[in-house]
């Protein structure tokens, strides 16, 4: 999902770049996944990895030059985290190369499962966030011709917005070496560093007050969300998870946007008002709140930049009074829209707002995440070659017990990503049949009250069995 955030009362300062002098501060974001990776070290959980197929005379040095030239235009790629104190404080290396490890398969027997292997262990590999650059590539040659790319990037310093401004500088800057004429590419807007500035400065005194005050009211006594788990949940989460595919039928997915639409909402949240009916479903709660990340990028000079410009939003749906789907739309609506309007709290200001039960085996305030990608990552074009669409590469990892992500163009390439400390992929390829029959019922009966949908009631009943036989 894809949206602007918020702005709060009065002038807000404006987003420029750091004068001599001031200080280079860790964004709110950037903060909270520095302390989630002190207390689970040594794990892929953040990694962003990319992979996609090259073919055709790939110029290695061209690219390898390319790849250097793209860290040294964007401070955040070459940033490393100290800590002298026990916080923060992100320093900018001077001398680095990009890592681009150099794999030749030509010659094996098993090159196709070998890549995978590589690919797989590259997208997984850990980021020591006080040493490394916080981007790396590797190139796995399979034919003279024919080449796989995986390139992984730390959250602390990208996101999926970042990758369209990383392809089409690095398209530029391969040609350029590739001609002996160099691009000559203007300078970027602002740094990372310029945002994170210009966020501690925003988010103070009436502003920061009034947007905890919206928060506190949100989230007042919202219940925890229980799904029944195969496994008792460990005291300490492992962070292991994998993929299980979500793929809805076209017919489908078109009549679920229609349907949303008839009732003026977006496609987004009558998709989110359907999840909620799947995890009452599951859960037999109707107080359900949920994460779901947002795009942080509208103001002038964030839309070419590279860094971490997400928030994660916390959605508190009500499903009491036994509604209809399309009065539950309605909710979901009003629910997604105030979550917007105040949606420059981060995440972990909202935690020290609301002060949640803390835990060491569960996340504050939510442990399922819903998220929908506007359009698919973008292609990265390099002159003289082919290349498939980049695909995000599953790490092994979950950070939430459950999560839904949809591409939102077709709803296709969708998952529920899970932590297998706690769901068999039985259950997991269960849940994907029962959503899906979910929202066929919803659409096709979407005004009568939900404990008449025969889906509804039918899947509630056989979990609430099922939850027993565990117990």
């Amino acid at each position: 999902m894809t949206v602007a955030v918020g702005h709060g009362a009065g002038a807000e300062p404006v987003l420029e770049r750091r004068k001599p002098g001031d200080p280079r501060p860790v964004s709110f974001t950037q903060r909270r996944l520095w302390y989630l990776d002190q207390l689970t070290p040594g794990t892929g959980v953040y990694n962003n990895p990319y992979v996609m197929r090259i073919s055709g005379p790939l110029n290695v040095e061209a690219l390898h030059k390319s790849l250097n030239v793209l860290v040294s235009r964007h401070e955040v790629l070459r940033t490393v985290f100290l800590a002298p104190g026990g916080n923060p404080v992100p320093i900018v290396l001077q001398k680095w190369t990009v890592e681009l490890q150099q794999f030749d398969l030509r010659q094996s027997q098993d090159r196709e499962v070998e890549a995978e292997h590589i690919v797989n262990r590259e997208a997984a590999r850990p980021f020591n966030l006080a040493r490394d650059l916080m981007f790396r590539a590797a190139l796995i040659r399979l034919q003279d011709d024919e080449y796989v790319f995986i390139h992984v990037g730390h959250h602390i310093a990208t996101e999926f917005g970042s990758t369209e401004t990383i392809y089409r500088e690095l398209a530029l800057l391969y040609e350029g070496f590739c001609t002996d004429n160099p691009a000559r590419l203007p300078e970027p807007t602002i740094q990372y560093s310029d945002f994170a500035l210009w966020q501690t400065r925003y988010l103070q005194a009436e502003r920061l007050e009034k947007l905890t005050a919206y928060w506190k009211q949100q989230l007042m006594g919202a219940a925890q969300l229980n799904l029944p788990t195969d496994k008792p949940r460990p005291a300490i989460p492992s962070l292991r998870g994998t993929r299980y595919p979500v793929i809805l039928p076209v017919e489908l997915y078109n009549a679920s946007i229609n349907l949303s639409r008839s009732a003026r909402t977006t496609p987004f949240r009558g998709i989110y008002a359907v999840f909620n009916v799947f995890l009452h479903c599951y859960s037999g709660q109707e107080d359900i709140s949920i994460g779901s990340p947002v795009s942080a990028r509208p103001r002038p000079g964030m839309q070419g930049a590279i860094g971490f410009f997400v928030n994660t939003l916390v959605l508190r749906s009500d499903l009491s009074g036994n509604p209809t789907f399309r009065q539950l739309m309605a909710r979901a609506h009003a629910v997604v829209e105030g979550a917007i309007i105040h949606a420059d709290l981060t995440l972990d200001k909202l935690v020290e707002a609301v002060r949640p039960p803390r835990e060491a085996a569960r996340m504050p305030l939510f442990q399922v995440n819903f998220r929908v990608l506007k359009e698919p990552a973008p292609t990265l074009h390099l002159k003289g070659l082919t290349i498939t669409r980049p695909k995000f590469v599953d790490t092994g990892t979950a950070k939430f017990d459950l999560a839904l992500e949809l591409e939102a163009a077709t709803g296709k390439d969708g998952f529920f990503e899970y932590s297998t400390d706690l769901f068999k992929e039985s259950t997991i390829a269960q849940m994907a049949k029962d959503f899906e029959t979910i929202l066929r019922a919803l659409i096709a009966q979407p005004d009568i009250p939900l404990s008449d949908v025969q889906a509804v009631r039918e899947i509630r009943q056989r979990v609430r069995s099922l939850a027993g036989l565990r117990g």
